[in-house]
Parts: C-alpha cells; sequence; structure tokens
C-alpha cells in the first residue's frame, strides 16, 4: 500500500472512532474531550494543542456527519 493509501485508511479509522465516541455521547463532547479520551492529544507545546482530532472533527462537520451547537456557552460536537 502506498503512503498516501495508508493515510486515507488511518483517516478513515480515526473519523469512524470520533463517530463512534459522539455516538456514545449523545450529549456532545468539547475537542479537548475526544482528543482526551481517544488517545489523540497532541505533545505539542506551542498553541496549536490537538490540531488532529479538531482538523478530523472539521472534516466529519464539513460532510455533514457532525455539528456544533451552543450550549451554555460551550459549543461541543454532535451527530448531526
Amino acid at each position: 500500500m502506498k503512503p498516501k493509501e495508508r493515510a486515507a485508511a488511518a483517516r478513515a479509522e480515526l473519523e469512524q472512532a470520533i463517530l463512534d465516541y459522539l455516538r456514545n455521547h449523545p450529549e456532545g463532547a468539547i475537542n479537548n474531550q475526544i482528543a482526551r479520551e481517544l488517545g489523540l492529544e497532541s505533545d505539542f507545546d506551542g498553541r496549536q494543542k490537538n490540531y488532529l482530532s479538531y482538523s478530523l472533527l472539521g472534516g466529519l462537520m464539513k460532510r455533514g456527519l457532525v455539528k456544533r451547537e451552543d450550549v451554555d456557552g460551550r459549543k461541543p460536537f454532535k451527530l448531526a
């Protein structure tokens, strides 16, 4: 398998893990919670913490699989 194909397969697996996580948390979850509980937390010391999970969530939102709602000042991600 070529590197690009491996990356696409890995991305699909990570996205499915996020969808499964949100299915089990109908109240929704914020990015940091998702990253922490799925073991995707960033070790980066800069400002862009947990960008991998945030990027994956953005792709899921763009495809209409995940939405974000304002709930008491928080914006949890939920299944669409």
